[in-house]
C-alpha cells in the first residue's frame, strides 16, 4: 500500500475533497495565523475549528450533488453558518449560542443519515463531528471565572458535552456495525454470486481502498468463484472439530461461541499465499455441544504486506487497527472515532480475508455471517464434538 493509500483508507471517495479542504484551510490558518486575531484562546480554537468545518461542509455541498439537492443545500446552508462564525468568533463577537444550535442542527442531520439512510460512517465523517463536538463543548462551557462562581452551569456544560459524544460516537459505532454485519451482495447478486466490497469498514477495521472500477470483471468473478471452490474442497476434511485439532489447528482465548477461530502456527509462517490445503485458520460455531466449519481465514505473513486480489473487488483483504496497553484488558479496538483511548497505542495487524465454505445469505466472500443465522446452522448441521 502506498502513502497515499494509506492516507485515504477508510474515506469514502466523494469526502476525500473535504479532507483535502480541511488540510488546505488549516495550512493557510498555519501561514496566515489568522486565528491569533481574536481576543482570547477559546475565541482563537473557536475560530479555528469553525473555518475548518465551514471548508468541509462547503466542499461536500459539491460532491453530494447525487444525494438529492436538499443535502447539497444542506451542506451549503451549514458551511455559511460555520463561516460567518468563524468571523464572529474571531472579532471577539458573541458566537457561543449559534454555534451551539448549528453544531447540534448538524450532528443530528449526520445521525440521521448514518442510522435512517444507511449511509456508512467513514473517517472525514466521523472527524468532522469529532471537531464539531469540541466546537460544542466551547460553545456550552462558561466563560473563564473560577469554578465557585458558576459551579451549575460548569456541572450541565460537561453533562451536555459527554452525552452528545457518546450519543454521537454510538450511533455512528452501531451504524458502521450494521452496515458490514448485514451487508449485502451487491449489484443484485445471489447469495452464490460476488459480494463486491467497499473501500472502507467500521471501527477498527481497514480495507484497502479498490481500483476506480468498482465492479468485478468477468475474469475476475471466475477467478473468485474458483478460490471459493477450491477453499471448501480442500478444507472439507476439517468438518470435524476433532480433524482440526489433530491437524495442527489451536483454538484462542475463545473456543465458544458462532465464530470461533482455530490458528495453525506452521501455515502462518510457511510463505504461502492464498494456499486452500494450508489456510492459517479455521472458523468454527461451537455452541451445545455441536460444532460447524463455517470457512477460513488467508491472513499474510506480516503487517503492511499487501494480499492478492485475484477476484478484484470480490476478494478484498482487510486489516484490524487494535489498541495495545498495559492497563487492563490490555487490547481492544478503536473508538468510534477512529483513535485509541488514552494510555494506549495502535497497532495495525496482517491483511486477511475470510472465505465462507457454508450456503449462507452473503455469499462466500461476505464480511460477516449473522449470529442468528450461524446459531439455526448449527443447530441442524452441527456435528457432536469430540471434547478435548
Amino acid at each position: 500500500m502506498n502513502p497515499v493509500e494509506s492516507l485515504l483508507t477508510g474515506i469514502a471517495p466523494e469526502h476525500a475533497p473535504g479532507f483535502v479542504a480541511a488540510l488546505l484551510v488549516i495550512g493557510w490558518m498555519a501561514v496566515t495565523r489568522w486565528p491569533l486575531a481574536a481576543p482570547d484562546p477559546a475565541r482563537r480554537w473557536a475560530a479555528a475549528l469553525l473555518a475548518i468545518t465551514a471548508a468541509v461542509h462547503l466542499v461536500l455541498a459539491l460532491t453530494h450533488q447525487h444525494a438529492g439537492a436538499l443535502v447539497a443545500v444542506g451542506f451549503a446552508a451549514s458551511a455559511t453558518g460555520y463561516g460567518w462564525l468563524a468571523w464572529l468568533a474571531r472579532a471577539g463577537r458573541r458566537w457561543r449560542l449559534p454555534a451551539a444550535l448549528l453544531v447540534v442542527a448538524t450532528l443530528a442531520g449526520y445521525l440521521a443519515v448514518v442510522a435512517g439512510n444507511g449511509e456508512e460512517p467513514d473517517q472525514v465523517g466521523l472527524a468532522t463531528a469529532l471537531v464539531e463536538l469540541v466546537i460544542l463543548g466551547l460553545a456550552v462551557a462558561p466563560s473563564a471565572q473560577p469554578f465557585h462562581r458558576r459551579p451549575v452551569a460548569r456541572v450541565a456544560a460537561a453533562a451536555v458535552i459527554l452525552m452528545a459524544t457518546f450519543l454521537v460516537g454510538g450511533v455512528a459505532w452501531a451504524a458502521a456495525f450494521a452496515a458490514h454485519d448485514g451487508a449485502e451482495p451487491a449489484d443484485g447478486l445471489d447469495k452464490h454470486g460476488a459480494h463486491e466490497h467497499g473501500g472502507r469498514s467500521q471501527a477498527g477495521v481497514l480495507v484497502r481502498p479498490g481500483p476506480a472500477a468498482h465492479h468485478a470483471t468477468g475474469q475476475q468473478r471466475r477467478a473468485a468463484a474458483d478460490l471459493a471452490a477450491r477453499t471448501s474442497a480442500a478444507i472439507a476434511r476439517y468438518a470435524r472439530l476433532d480433524a482440526a485439532y489433530a491437524a495442527g489447528f489451536k483454538p484462542g482465548l475463545k473456543n465458544q461461541g458462532t465464530d470461533v477461530h482455530l490458528e495453525h502456527p506452521g501455515h502462518k509462517r510457511d510463505g504461502r499465499v492464498l494456499d486452500p490445503e494450508h489456510p492459517e485458520m479455521l472458523v468454527y460455531a461451537i455452541e451445545g455441544g455441536r460444532a460447524s466449519l463455517l470457512g477460513v481465514v488467508y491472513v499474510m505473513d506480516e503487517a503492511g504486506r499487501p494480499g492478492p486480489e485475484p477476484g478484484g473487488p470480490v476478494t478484498r483483504w482487510h486489516a484490524h487497527n487494535l489498541c495495545l496497553s498495559v492497563l487492563p484488558p490490555g487490547i481492544g479496538v478503536v473508538t468510534p472515532f477512529g483513535n485509541c483511548p488514552a494510555f494506549s497505542v495502535t497497532a495495525g495487524t496482517a491483511e486477511m480475508m475470510h472465505v465462507w465454505v457454508v450456503d449462507n445469505p452473503g455469499g462466500p466472500y461476505a464480511e460477516g455471517l449473522d449470529a442468528a443465522w450461524v446459531r439455526e446452522h448449527n443447530g441442524r448441521n452441527g456435528l457432536p464434538q469430540v471434547r478435548r
